[in-house]
């Protein structure tokens, strides 16, 4: 029925825009604000819409308008339809300009401090066309929005196999353990007592990322009582200087924390295999839609400076 609708009329399909604006913002005036429309030609757009399909899209509320199950149906189809046309405009451009393309990586924490850099120089080198778009985050927030095509590549952790629509490829694996300061008391038992760590301070991982899940699993299998939290961060300098300052233990990549400044001097690991988590990183695409060679190309790059550069 859809795209019966734009086949007949071409200007249907702003209309379709316009409807996924409203349904963002909630508010027919706000969102025809931001169109740069009044809000009763707004209004005739989406009435449009409605006439054409013989269904209702939204519904009034005190606080504004809310989508009707027709109109969920309809910016499902409408948000499909907005992607195809921005992957064939932007890969038009591509072709028509001789440029490689535009990239959006989102990263986490390891990467970004370790083969991200010599990656990104690498390929700005060989394929000056490229431009870079990088934005840091951690699981919560970055696959959504790869999901989303907010960002065309992730480089965080991945697990065995990767959701539908998705295309892992593995760099190199990370280890994750307790650390403290160089002068902790802990640090000077040759046999760590696990049980002893109930009674430390902690500086947890927030929460909902791939770390914190590990860590409380972990403590869950092994039988020890919850962590004390003193402090909760996703926030790395943070975290660091607080350990290197207190004696509250964090849960964090040593690889990452020997890369960070000095950190490798002011900190160190706790002996505890049990306490340690060996984790694969790589990068995630999409695996549906267009896809632009410049992914491919910064894959390539990435997966030759992981090999070459590997994490201690």
């Amino acid at each position: 029925m859809i795209l019966a609708v734009l086949t007949e009329n071409p200007m249907e399909f702003r209309d379709l825009t316009y409807l996924l604006e409203v349904a963002s913002i909630g508010n027919l005036g706000r969102a025809a604000e931001r169109l740069g429309l009044t809000q009763p030609a707004l209004t005739k757009c989406i009435a449009r819409l409605e006439s054409e399909l013989d269904v209702p899209l939204l519904e009034r509320t005190p606080k504004g308008v809310t989508l009707t199950l027709y109109g969920e149906h309809l910016t499902r189809h409408a948000e499909r339809l907005r992607n195809a046309n921005l992957d064939l405009k932007r890969e038009l451009k591509e072709l028509s300009t001789g440029q490689i393309g535009h990239l959006r990586i989102g990263t986490g924490i390891l990467l970004a401090q370790t083969i991200l850099p010599s990656a990104c120089a690498v390929l700005l080198e060989r394929y000056p066309g490229i431009t870079l778009e990088i934005s840091s985050g951690n699981t919560a927030t970055l696959f959504p929005a790869l999901h989303e095509r907010k960002l065309d590549a992730v480089l965080a952790s991945i697990g065995p196999h990767p959701e539908p629509g998705f295309r892992q490829i593995f760099l190199m694996e990370d280890k994750v353990t307790v650390i403290t300061r160089k002068e902790h008391r802990l640090q000077k038992q040759k046999r760590l007592n696990l049980k002893t760590l109930t009674k430390e301070r902690w500086i947890l991982p927030a929460t909902n990322t791939t770390s914190s899940d590990w860590l409380e699993q972990r403590m869950r299998d092994i039988g020890i009582q919850p962590l004390s939290c003193a402090v909760q961060t996703g926030t790395l300098p943070t975290l660091l200087r607080l350990v290197a300052d207190t004696d509250l233990l964090a849960f964090q990549s040593w690889p990452t924390v020997s890369r960070t400044n000095n950190y490798g001097q002011l900190l160190r690991p706790l002996s505890s295999d049990a306490l340690t988590w060996r984790h694969n990183l790589g990068v995630t695409i999409r695996d549906y839609g267009y896809t632009s060679p410049a992914i491919e190309k910064f894959i390539e790059v990435l997966s030759t400076t992981a090999a070459s550069e590997p994490i201690e």
